[in-house]
């Protein structure tokens, strides 16, 4: 075994031995690459890290060079959990009271504005004291309005729970008209973001402001949102913020002006605290092998990240229709969006490790990624996703799989981008994602997805991730698919192998109180997959919020998931438990008690036809006989209705608590259509299911309807991480 060590009271100077540290990782890098140049051939070299304080300012980017290949394994390793930290934050120590009137600023805050100089060229998009993220200068909301076709200034327009919904008046992906006084004039206008939830709500972007017309009241923005800006279902009183001007700076917050590198702050004390810094990274490190998809591969391996804390990160920056936006721009194609990224990589792993308090995401796994574990890390407090797997975009580059994400702790992510995922799969198969606790998000919890906008222009979210000339190879000249013209299963199965977010085993999750902002999301997504995914002995609530739509959604393109043995409880919002756009398999899982009533059904099922769908063994227990058990539709496309009739459905069990007579009368209906004629209404059985205990008794009918117990225990995760 080979040892070096590197402290932050160290010198690169010295040996790197645990008596003559090193003081930074890049020199540790030098001294690896040495090492492994002499012709080490196995074994194991430690890189240890002491406690402290390790500052990157630049990508750490560890390549072949640092590679001993698959018999030389090397680790970096952290000391006690949470005492080995690595930041980019760059402390700001030199403060100056702002005298006088300060322009743009409230007159109730004159006096009581601090200021500091950036070194010039310094992006800052995030700030940190020592009790955490300092909030940037944020305004109220603002709600857009719309002109008619003659100009004439119209009311809003009013969008349903979906916000597919026509509108009055005229939207627009680069700009929005405000109402009088909701902006006021500042000359540092030019230095402002807006955060922006556009009328479909399940997306958002942070845009720069190019120019304001106050005339006209009317917003130029420096970059298009990723859809028509309008009003959504999740924000009707307002879904755009306004920040980084003075004009709405506030006590506790800041504001950076990039053209005189001046960092403005207003401390709620009488002055700044001690400790304030800025994020100056969104990628600390960088593990790199090489990978022509049509050539060359020749992936780093066997380098390891262990109990290591990573802070105080910037924010990612990225706009909507740009092309590279993977579904909807939740996350950015091939981007330094992480503070760790493994590019290229297999057989790595990150383990008991600490991603906090940081503007970008936690992991990413990009490209040719196998057999690598992300496995017994809390991610928390983060501005991005905590785990993104992403893959090439349709092609038969299928070489983004085989990997571990399991036994994480994941919550308050998406903090900067809200409709970030806590998981994100994209174009990535075969993966193990268990064991995992999430909660307290703004948006859904686990996305396993390959959905593409077929734009050969490039500029819709995913198409320029597109391989055309295999995608011609695999479904011919010219192909072009639009998700929503429902085409059948036929060509789905014509353009499935391009679709590599298939055969994911995603089991033994806890999710709860996630869609804590955003609409139109989940606890587990799966849309635009390939086939073989299975969705299993996942608990999925209590989720109250308002905005919350299904449990767990197959949805637009998604074909042949198995979700099974699944507890879906306490939904509030829309209060599905499962959502079916497509021929998928729904066996032995619990539809529990929602917190609302269900705008369509704890089963809804949305896309037809579904022939060779199988709907067997469920558990449907509600509270009232408004709560509706199966809901049946066509909410898109040109598909015909969704029908349960279409389905192999049998054997599952039904019953109201209040009014069993109404469970009798909706399966008789059921029935009357010669489906479910094993299907019965009986009390299942729960210890106390209004309580959230959905154990069977031992003397529980379920078990005698053919519905085999779920093995909670071992799927309440959060329930143990909380007891533990």
């Amino acid at each position: 075994m080979i040892q070096f060590y590197i402290a932050p009271e160290g010198d690169d100077r010295q040996a790197g031995n645990e008596n003559s540290p090193w003081k930074t990782l890049h020199r540790a890098a030098d001294g690896l690459k040495a090492q492994l140049s002499s012709g080490v051939k196995d074994g194991e070299i430690i890189l240890h890290l002491s406690p402290g304080v390790h500052r990157l300012h630049e990508t750490l980017i560890l390549g072949p060079e640092h590679c001993g290949g698959k018999d030389v394994k090397v680790t970096l390793r952290g000391s006690d959990r949470g005492a080995t930290v690595i930041s980019s934050g760059i402390p700001l120590l030199h403060w100056t009271k702002v005298e006088g009137k300060l322009t743009d600023l409230p007159n109730a805050l004159t006096g009581r504005v601090w200021v500091t100089e950036i070194p010039k060229g310094t992006r800052v998009n995030t700030l940190y004291g020592p009790r955490g993220p300092i909030p940037r200068a944020r305004g109220e909301a603002i709600q857009p309005q719309t002109f008619s076709a003659e100009g004439k200034e119209s009311s809003p327009p009013n969008y349903g729970p979906n916000g597919f919904e026509g509108n009055r008046g005229e939207l627009s992906h680069g700009g929005f008209v405000f109402l009088q006084e909701a902006i006021q004039r500042a000359d540092d206008l030019v230095e402002a973001e807006f955060l922006i939830i556009p009328k479909m709500q399940w997306t958002m972007n942070i845009l720069p402001c190019k120019s304001v017309d106050f005339e006209k009241r009317h917003v130029t923005l420096g970059e298009n949102c990723t859809y028509p800006i309008g009003i959504p279902h999740c924000a009707p009183n307002g879904s755009i913020w306004l920040e980084n001007s003075l004009s709405v700076l506030k006590p506790g917050t800041w504001v950076y002006h990039t053209r005189t590198s001046r960092l403005y702050y207003c401390p709620e004390g009488e002055r700044p605290e001690s400790g304030i810094e800025a994020g100056s990274l969104t990628e600390y490190i960088r593990i790199e092998g090489v990978c022509d998809p049509r050539g060359k591969k020749a992936p780093i391996e066997n380098i390891h990240l262990e109990n290591l804390t990573f802070t105080r990160s910037n924010r990612f920056p990225f706009h909507g229709l740009t092309g590279k936006g993977i579904q909807h721009d939740w996350e950015m194609h091939d981007a330094p969006s992480s503070m760790v990224r493994l590019r290229h990589a297999q057989r790595c792993s990150v383990t008991a490790c600490t991603f906090e308090q940081g503007g970008s995401g936690g992991v990413r796994l990009d490209l040719f990624c196998q057999e690598n574990r992300v496995v017994g890390n809390t991610f928390q407090h983060l501005g991005m996703c905590g785990v993104l797997l992403c893959g090439y975009g349709p092609s038969r580059h299928y070489l983004n799989r085989n990997n571990q994400i399991r036994g994480n702790h994941i919550h308050h992510i998406g903090e900067h981008y809200w409709h970030c995922p806590a998981i994100f799969i994209w174009q990535s198969g075969d993966n193990h994602i268990a064991e995992n606790h999430i909660y307290d998000t703004p948006y859904t919890g686990i996305v396993c997805s390959g959905r593409i906008l077929y734009d050969r222009s490039g500029v819709q979210e995913c198409s320029g991730t597109i391989d055309w000339e295999d995608l011609e190879a695999q479904c011919g000249k010219g192909y072009v698919y639009n998700i929503w013209w429902y085409s059948g299963l036929g060509d789905w199965w014509k353009r499935e192998p391009l679709l590599h977010a298939r055969e994911n085993l995603i089991e033994y999750n806890h999710l709860h109180d996630v869609m804590k902002v955003m609409g139109d999301g989940n606890g587990i997504y799966i849309s635009g997959a390939g086939g073989g995914n299975v969705v299993r002995f996942n608990v999925v609530g209590p989720c109250p919020s308002p905005t919350m739509s299904e449990g767990i959604r197959c949805d637009d393109d998604q074909h042949h998931t198995i979700i099974h043995g699944n507890l879906i409880f306490a939904q509030g919002g829309t209060a599905t438990g499962v959502t079916l756009k497509g021929v998928n398999r729904v066996t032995n899982n619990i539809f529990g008690l929602p917190l609302a009533t269900p705008k369509r059904g704890h089963l809804s099922l949305e896309t037809g036809p579904l022939n060779g769908a199988v709907i067997k063994y469920n558990i449907f227990l509600t509270g009232s006989t408004d709560q509706k058990a199966i809901s049946e539709m066509r909410i898109h496309g040109t598909g015909r209705k969704a029908r349960l009739a279409d389905t192999d459905s049998d054997h599952n069990l039904f019953y109201c608590i209040s009014n069993p007579g109404h469970s009798r009368e909706v399966l008789e209906a059921i029935q009357s259509f010669g489906t479910d004629l094993n299907s019965q209404v009986v009390d299942p059985g729960f210890v106390d299911a209004p309580a959230g205990d959905y154990q069977l008794r031992s003397d529980a009918p379920a078990l005698a309807s053919g519905f085999k117990p779920l093995p909670l225990d071992k799927m309440m995760v959060g329930r143990k991480a909380r007891l533990g």
